[in-house]
């Protein structure tokens, strides 16, 4: 399959060169069933499921009736701990459960193959010769300026480049990553992606084969 040829940018926002990036990763079609499948796991699996409520037997208190069944005047109580009372159990209430879903390893990879190759098409890739970026926020952000990027960013790096992710924690509209847990809702929230040139190199050894 043919390579996709972009630019690779310095930090004072220059094209050094350029580089490739692999079309089985960067080159796709989108598949919008797979990109909506995989969000939708991805918001599921995110959910606790930790919220429970009490039955009528898990209750505190005995379940002796709390008045006569008769001469009372009032509807009769079978047990203080019915539903129908204070303090009572809870009729069909949050029970815990998991809301996990699954999907295939290979579907879950398609959907975010499809993204990346949207961001191509769309001119919103951008990859950054990060060597020499100093891990503080100011520098961080002119890296990223220099790039003319203003609006929603992620930022994808390698574990190395960690001190550079900690730095970016808290420029508004900048989500930094490392390269593995780029995923679907990341992709869709942002309106560029920039890849750190080690963690496009990571990106052709581990996806691109």
């Amino acid at each position: 399959m043919s390579e996709i040829i972009v630019p690779l940018y310095d930090l004072t926002g220059q094209q050094s060169r350029t580089v490739e990036l692999p079309s089985q990763v960067f080159g796709l079609e989108g598949h919008k069933e797979a990109i909506l499948r995989a969000l939708r796991r991805q918001m599921a699996n995110k959910r606790r499921g930790t919220a429970s409520s009490l039955t009528r037997g898990e209750v505190a208190g005995g379940g002796n009736k709390p008045y006569l069944q008769k001469g009372t005047g009032r509807a009769r109580q079978g047990s203080i701990r019915s539903p129908l009372r204070p303090g009572g159990g809870v009729t069909f209430g949050p029970r815990l459960r998991s809301f996990e879903l699954d999907m295939p390893k290979k579907e879950r990879r398609m959907a975010i193959f499809s993204l990346l190759s949207d961001k191509v098409k769309n001119n919103a890739l951008f990859v950054l010769n990060a060597d020499g970026l100093e891990p503080k926020t100011k520098n961080v952000r002119e890296a990223l300026l220099a790039l003319g990027l203003k609006a929603k960013v992620l930022f994808a790096l390698v574990r190395e480049e960690g001190q550079i992710a900690k730095a970016a924690h808290s420029i508004p509209l900048l989500k930094a990553v490392l390269w593995q847990n780029i995923n679907v809702k990341d992709l869709l929230d942002c309106d560029y992606l920039v890849l750190s040139f080690k963690a496009l190199n990571r990106i052709k050894e581990v996806w691109g084969q």
